[in-house]
């Protein structure tokens, strides 16, 4: 069972290495990440980028490239539209965002799982190890579905489910998150909260448990309870799963990390293989954290079909 950011390090290290396509390494941090993760025997790593920029930035953290596959690309969607065929394509085992949009990439995996047929609704998990915390968090969808409905969330959800059982937990507890009024009707997010435990209910997720909780009040404090202080909260009632309403909840929350004492990894798991998702603003530590987490997820996700 994955507890930490650490158990993902130390599995990477004996299941790598990985090949890696990174799109557009042309940024410091980038290719400190993954200069580290080559050094700590995590991947082997397929460049993908404009030839001037990686060399150049290669130079500044004194990373020699000469002896990896480079692939010369200028254009942005080219970039990503090779990288994620060469994935879709059994060419490599992983993909990362570089110094690149991510709506590039999204739309890359999009077609893919087009061309496949795999009919998977593109999602991003994004884990949070939070101190205290024996288990780590996953927050969805924090990348592409911008005001899911119903059934879109349910595709969201199974994803989520279906990471997080890599993970080696069985009967994962969510949180499906909504607001809630007592007059001018019942929110459209919490009649998708009230479906989605219904479906749950019937077993249509697997064995799972979707909470009588749709916000972090009710999940700390129960509903209709009261506390005097904060000292009554404990952080073990945190769900291993939050499902948002909408995009905009889940990549604001998700980037509270650069002020809350969290870490955060997100990716995306393709029905071919996980794609790593760092922020631009990520440093180089933290991409490397993702990177370790993706090869443990490709590891599992080729035990899982065999």
């Amino acid at each position: 069972m994955i507890r930490s950011l650490d158990d993902f390090a130390r599995i990477a290290g004996e299941k790598g290495p990985k090949k890696l396509a990174v799109l557009a390494p042309e940024d410091e941090e980038f290719m400190r990440a993954v200069k580290r993760s080559w050094q700590m025997g995590y991947i082997e790593p397929v460049l993908i980028g404009n030839a001037e920029k990686m060399e150049r930035v290669a130079d500044k953290v004194e990373f020699e490239i000469g002896g990896f596959e480079k692939i010369i690309r200028d254009d942005r969607q080219a970039i990503a539209d090779l990288g994620i065929h060469m994935l879709f394509s059994a060419e490599l085992d992983i993909a990362s965002k570089g110094q690149i949009p991510t709506s590039y990439i999204y739309r890359s995996i999009i077609r893919e799982e087009g061309k496949a047929g795999s009919g998977m609704t593109v999602s991003v998990v994004t884990f949070w190890e939070i101190p205290g915390l024996r288990h780590l968090v996953a927050l969805t969808d924090t990348g592409v579905s911008i005001k899911p409905d119903f059934t879109t969330k349910a595709e969201i959800l199974k994803n989520a489910l279906f990471v997080y059982r890599l993970l080696g937990y069985p009967k994962p507890k969510i949180a499906v998150l909504s607001g809630q009024r007592e007059i001018g009707g019942t929110l459209a997010s919490y009649r998708d909260y009230e479906l989605l435990r219904e479906a749950a209910a019937s077993g249509d997720f697997g064995d799972c448990e979707i909470i009588d909780a749709t916000s972090f009040t009710d999940i700390f404090l129960g509903r209709n309870r009261r506390l005097a202080d904060h000292r009554g909260v404990g952080m073990e009632q945190m769900p291993h799963i939050l499902l948002f309403p909408c995009l905009d909840t889940g990549n604001i929350i998700c980037k509270l990390d650069f002020f809350l004492d969290v870490t955060r990894c997100s990716l995306v798991a393709t029905s071919r293989g996980p794609v790593c998702i760092p922020a631009r603003s990520d440093f180089s530590d933290n991409i490397v954290e993702q990177l370790a987490m993706c090869v443990v997820v490709s590891d599992r996700m080729k035990r899982e079909v065999k």
